[in-house]
């Protein structure tokens, strides 16, 4: 048995009991990772993280962490690591050992964990639907889409940000790209929000939940699929079906990951973004004020949120050949955490990197990842912030933000607000 199939299932009882976590982070350098104050902020880590190197061999975790901006870089193009020896350690552990046929294949082939020369040729296929003209044909109405879910908020009393705005527009966004039916978008967030239990490993999931996902999305994207081979559109799941490279095509259940990748990614992570970037700009009037007064600083001040506080808090990798980084010896099989909360804020190269600055200079987060692995939907999460974000600040000015009232997702994968509140001033 792999060290790793022994360090998930207690790592999963300590994330479900606090005393326990407390006493066996109590004397770790970086504290206990599950505490109720690294939910609400990680960087409530960061001194002891910067004390440790931007490069740490972690003993009690048995797996490397990249902190540094720099060297984040060089891991994430290195030839020497890759992502799929994840999913056969997690395909052998409780409860993903349980899951359907369907949901095992569905995993297998997420392109988010699939290494060359899988990922090459998914990649390529993917990259003659998934065009920058794809996006660019949605701005219109992603701005209508803003102004409609705003009309339906009742701004004179309570809002809650993201049950109202933050989860529907990535949604919304979502069901136009690939072409489901406007109807369809409640179905998206669900089926995001139980897709995305999959790639938490230290969190437990109801198998049955998602297996009914999974086959939701099988059933809905290859009837699609096949509707739109009959009778080509201008969407996305027509590019996807008809995609072909030397006679070469997505199979079905590629396809479907690809379709649930695009979902769960550009679904879960840009929601959570609008109430990461409402809480950072209402926290810093200055800054929102400049905004206002200067509008042409949003695609910029889009980067630096992002930089500042990413709803990504990990992106792993393992070790597939031993390999000499810097100092370090990384042997075969070793796992690496790089954290994008803590390289988009490394010192060395921001000596200000912990203040958020709407007119910072080339940002440059690595909270999309780089490499073969960066994100598909990168420009689309932008544009859906870069369209949303000013008008709903504008809503919400008269609005007040209780932080005692905020719920955070428990997870040490992604991060976000999962309730948010704000009411009238009084």
């Amino acid at each position: 048995m792999r060290k790793e199939q022994l360090l998930i299932p207690l790592v999963r009882q300590l994330a479900k009991r606090p005393a326990l976590a407390e006493a066996m982070f109590r004397f770790d350098p970086w504290g206990n990772p599950f505490s109720e104050a690294m939910v609400i902020d990680p960087m409530t880590m960061a001194p002891a993280m910067r004390k440790t190197g931007p490069v740490y061999w972690h003993r009690l975790y048995q797996q490397w962490f990249i902190t540094g901006y720099d060297e984040a870089r060089e891991i994430l193009a290195s030839p020497h690591v890759g992502t799929a020896n994840q999913v056969e350690v997690l395909l052998d552990v409780t409860p993903y050992t349980k899951l359907s046929p369907r949901s095992r294949a569905f995993f297998q082939n997420l392109m988010l964990l699939t290494d060359p020369p899988q990922h090459t040729r998914q990649r390529g296929l993917v990259n003659r639907a998934f065009t920058p003209r794809q996006v660019n044909r949605l701005e219109s109405m992603i701005t209508s889409m803003v102004d409609e879910l705003l009309a339906n908020i009742d701004l004179d009393g309570e809002v809650e940000v993201m049950e109202q705005f933050g989860f529907p527009l990535p949604a919304m966004v979502i069901a136009e790209l690939f072409g489901f039916q406007r109807s369809d978008w409640r179905w998206l967030r669900e089926t995001s929000a139980t897709v995305a239990a999959m790639v938490d490993p230290f969190r437990s999931f109801e198998v049955d939940d998602i297996d009914r996902a999974v086959d939701g999305l099988y059933d809905r994207v290859l009837a699609l699929a096949a509707a739109r081979r009959a009778e080509p559109t201008d969407d996305l799941i027509t590019g996807l079906a008809l995609a072909e490279a030397d006679g070469d095509r997505l199979s079905e259940d590629e396809l479907v990951s690809v379709a649930g990748l695009i979902l769960f990614a550009g679904h879960e992570t840009t929601a959570s973004m609008i109430g990461l970037s409402v809480m950072m700009l209402r926290e810093r009037p200055d800054q929102l004020a400049l905004l206002r007064t200067q509008p042409d600083l949003w695609p910029g001040a889009v980067e630096e949120l992002l930089r500042f506080d990413p709803a990504v808090r990990t992106d792993p990798r393992t070790v597939l050949e031993d390999f000499e980084f810097g100092s370090h010896q990384f042997k075969k099989g070793q796992n690496i955490a790089v954290l994008p909360q803590m390289t988009n804020r490394d010192l060395r190269r921001f000596p200000d990197a912990d203040e958020l600055k709407v007119d910072r200079e080339d940002p440059a987060p690595l909270t999309f990842g780089h490499g073969i692995h960066y994100c598909l939907g990168a420009n689309l999460a932008r544009a859906e912030l870069r369209l949303s974000l000013p008008p709903l600040l504008n809503a919400l000015d008269g609005h007040v933000v209780d932080p005692a009232r905020i719920t955070w997702r428990e997870s040490i994968a992604l991060r976000g607000p999962t309730r948010f509140p704000v009411a009238p001033a009084s």
